[in-house]
């Protein structure tokens, strides 16, 4: 019974966390920009740029997985390349 009264008061406060959480960040406790503030345009530009280098790294990322694909084939696969 004390176990079971030990697992329910965890599930409890995690239940008080996230619903703490949910609350502060619903109820307008965490600082939001104006739509058409000065930070809300300096976020909007910033977030052009987390989405370009983002893709960037994503296309460099397949390129190199790519490029180690074409290079298992040659040297294990097909045994052209002789290591």
């Amino acid at each position: 019974m004390a176990e079971e009264r030990v697992a329910e008061a965890d599930r409890a406060r995690s239940r008080d966390r996230e619903r703490a959480r949910t609350e502060a960040f619903d109820g307008g406790s965490a600082v939001r920009p104006r739509a058409g503030s000065l930070l809300a345009a300096r976020a909007t530009e910033e977030y052009t740029y987390v989405v370009r280098d983002v893709r960037r790294i994503v296309t460099v990322g397949g390129g190199l997985l790519a490029v180690l694909a074409v290079l298992f084939v040659l040297i294990d696969v097909l045994n052209v390349i002789k290591v």
